[in-house]
């Protein structure tokens, strides 16, 4: 009995240790050398759901394979850097990397592009009707999308047109994608089951490749 105690403690400490390996501790500044606050941490594309503190310090628990670590940050923009199984690791956002600042309360996400081969902070519209009381009104879910979403058109036969986008391909329907599988139509989506509807193109759709030249429609259900 004492020995079986004794090899429990040890696998114990073994596993301890190695959850303690998989810690990663670093800061964040700004090309003034002032810490960066609020700073999304990301694991690849995932998000982590660790903000750096108002001095800019993180610590974030890894999972078994990470390659990338990436940091978010609403007035910088994206810091990406291998991961090589470090325990600490700093971030300093230059001047030049600036971006515009993410509008407060949008969803971003981090996906990496094939086609750039980098990893890229993609900025979600979305029309959230889960708590929609004028839910009523919408003969279609054609009509919830016409007029709401800026560079997003709807045509008197239902036709949806996202605008900016360049596209390889003929054709200029967007992608379709309701709760994760891709449709080749909305017209049985009844509006009182909608959740969300969200809009990609350019950059933002590249997780989806070429199918996502001309823009995705996505829809999430209740």
């Amino acid at each position: 009995m004492k020995i079986s105690k004794t090899l429990i403690a040890i696998c114990l400490l073994f596993v301890a240790f190695g959850f303690a390996q998989n810690k990663l501790k670093g800061k964040v500044v700004d090309f003034k050398n002032k810490p960066v606050a609020k700073a999304k941490i990301y694991l690849d594309s995932i998000y982590s759901k660790v903000e750096t503190n108002k001095e800019g310090d993180f610590e974030v628990q890894l999972p078994e394979k990470v390659s990338t670590i990436n940091v978010v940050s609403d007035e910088y923009g994206l810091l990406s850097s291998p991961f090589n199984k470090e325990t600490s690791m700093n971030f300093i956002f230059l001047e030049t990397e600036k971006s515009k600042k993410i509008k407060k309360g949008s969803k971003i996400s981090v996906v990496y592009s094939k086609s750039d081969q980098k990893y890229k902070v993609i900025n979600t519209t979305n029309l959230d009707y889960a708590n929609d009381k004028n839910i009523q009104i919408y003969n279609n879910i054609y009509d919830m999308i016409r007029g709401k979403i800026a560079g997003v058109s709807v045509s008197n036969t239902n036709q949806i047109l996202i605008r900016g986008v360049n596209s390889v391909n003929s054709g200029l329907d967007p992608l379709l994608v309701v709760d994760g599988g891709i449709v080749t139509t909305l017209d049985y989506i009844n509006p009182k089951d909608v959740k969300k509807i969200s809009v990609l193109k350019g950059a933002e759709a590249a997780i989806y490749g070429s199918q996502g030249a001309n823009g995705v429609i996505i829809v999430t259900t209740k």
